[in-house]
């Protein structure tokens, strides 16, 4: 979702998370406090197929005739190029014959409305390629869009995808070549180097070899460009193996300037700038604010410009989460209630199980064909494509199983119920304790640990068989919270426990929201 100006809105995160640190004050002795989890809806496993099922249904509902995906099914609404392009992707993640046709029809009417070189609305120029919003039935149009660059590029990646397919499909696709070539121009007009002059309302003209959303706002967004480098790798590919006489070796290359401009020109040392503001520009993101600047910041490692394993990608994903706690419950931090299911797809990409899990549990939660207030065909595609990667995820084996520990200012079950919004709290104390009975022993290699903002500098993973020796897995003296990944040379065991040793906070106990074993 593209925004028309700058966004104004800044969320007092400060305070929400001030009040999340506050901890029971009573102590309790280290008797042992057991919680057996039941009833909790958020334990049970995902339908992912169900889930996928009804999403699909969900866009597919508001298909014309023509082709045309509206981005919902009621009468008038807007059909968006981006958003359908988003959508039809979750579709082919359960490649029906009858899916396949359905996204065939969307992209003979999207290649079927492609722009020539004057907005016929207007009478101004036009960049060849592009596709203007419209609505409703009647498939009427104002001659604008939210984006050229986004529309283009995620199309080329829907192509992608569905030549992917099947051989039948990329004979299919050779067969509109022209098109083709004529949406990557389109995002190619967009692109900012020696042979294009772009507007300098928002960004500096440098040939930096970063695109414009379009020639109408004129904004180098990172966001954008994520999609247009996954946009990009699509066209080498497109080129290779649909387009006649195709030329990858231009794409490759382009791909490669693009990926070093989104380096050079919009990291700045801590974190993405929303928008480009030249090679040596002060950073301009603030994790305050919701979108553009913290939303943006997962966008790289989402759509592979950087890896979503990558030290950066880890970290900028951390933050986000420790900023912004509760997304996976549902909770819009969005000031226009936007849900961004973008994140979500991001989350599964960071192989982040519980929040993941969480959020499309959330979302099972609406019953029949109901969806999320401002539920959109794209909201609708992330999820599927969330889901689709959810569905490989390993199990968690501490996930419901009985709980206990040394003390509960918050409960001990509360941690490995599934639910990032809920936590364990120790007394305010050192020198805590919370285990987990996996039921029967184990091959265990991994701990996470989800800290809440009352985290432990120094502690321990132990692992048992017996709930009687303990062996120590893991030991740091330099924890600072945030979700910590453990591994560790495989064993058998049936008990896990971690020894809380030392609080970073003497006003706080220990707290993490969730600590999950594979």
């Amino acid at each position: 979702m593209k925004p028309l100006l700058r966004k104004t809105f800044t969320i007092g995160i400060a305070s929400a998370m001030l009040l999340s640190c506050q901890k029971g004050q009573v102590p309790a002795g280290k008797t042992e406090q057991v919680t057996q989890l039941a009833g909790n809806p958020k334990v049970n496993v995902v339908n992912y197929s169900a889930l996928i099922t009804k999403q699909i249904n969900f866009i597919l509902a508001g298909q014309l005739p023509s082709g045309a995906i509206m981005n919902t099914s009621a009468a008038g609404s807007r059909i968006c190029g981006y958003f359908a392009n988003i959508a039809c992707l979750g579709i082919l993640e359960d490649p029906t014959a009858a899916n396949q046709t359905a996204v065939k029809n969307w992209m003979i009417w999207y290649m079927g409305k492609l722009n020539g070189t004057t907005n016929p609305v207007t009478s101004g120029p036009e960049i060849a390629g592009s596709v203007y919003d419209y609505y409703g039935a009647a498939e009427t149009t104002s001659g604008t869009y939210d984006s050229v660059d986004s529309y283009a590029a995620t199309f080329l990646t829907l192509a992608k995808r569905y030549g992917e397919l099947s051989a039948a499909n990329r004979t299919w696709l050779a067969g509109y070549s022209y098109q083709l070539t004529l949406i990557g121009n389109a995002m190619m007009a967009c692109m900012d180097n020696s042979t294009n002059s772009i507007p300098t309302s928002f960004t500096p003209d440098d040939n930096d070899w970063l695109t414009v959303d379009s020639f109408v706002h004129g904004a180098k967004y990172v966001m954008d460009n994520a999609e247009v480098n996954q946009g990009l790798k699509a066209m080498v590919w497109l080129q290779s193996n649909v387009i006649t006489g195709g030329s990858p070796a231009y794409y490759s290359s382009v791909t490669t300037s693009n990926t070093n401009a989104i380096e050079s020109q919009l990291w700045r040392s801590t974190m993405y700038n929303w928008n480009d503001n030249g090679s040596t520009g002060a950073t301009i993101s603030n994790w305050s604010t919701w979108y553009a600047d913290a939303v943006c910041q997962l966008y790289p490692g989402m759509l592979d410009v950087i890896s979503p394993t990558s030290a950066r990608a880890v970290s900028l994903y951390g933050t986000f989460n420790t900023t912004y706690p509760n997304w996976s419950t549902g909770y819009v931090y969005d000031p226009g209630g936007f849900p961004w299911a973008a994140i979500v797809y991001a989350s599964a990409k960071h192989n982040d199980v519980s929040r993941t899990n969480a959020y499309l549990s959330y979302l099972e939660g609406f019953a029949g064909t109901t969806q999320p207030t401002n539920w959109y065909n794209a909201e609708a595609g992330f999820a599927i494509l969330a889901a689709k990667i959810a569905s490989t995820f390993p199990v968690n084996l501490a996930l419901s199983k009985t709980a206990s520990a040394s003390s509960n200012s918050a409960s001990a079950g509360n941690s490995n119920d599934g639910n990032t919004g809920t936590r364990w709290s120790s007394a305010v104390a050192d020198n805590e304790w919370w285990k987990v009975d996996l039921g029967s022993s184990k091959t265990v290699s991994k701990v996470i640990v989800r800290w809440e903002a009352a985290y432990d500098t120094n502690y321990t993973i132990q692992t048992s068989t017996d709930n009687i020796t303990f062996t120590n897995a893991y030991t740091t003296t330099t924890g600072n919270g945030g979700d910590d990944v453990i591994t560790f040379t495989a064993r058998s065991a049936r008990y896990i426990k971690i020894l809380c040793t030392t609080r970073v906070q003497p006003l706080w106990g220990s707290s993490f929201w969730e600590l999950e074993v594979f």
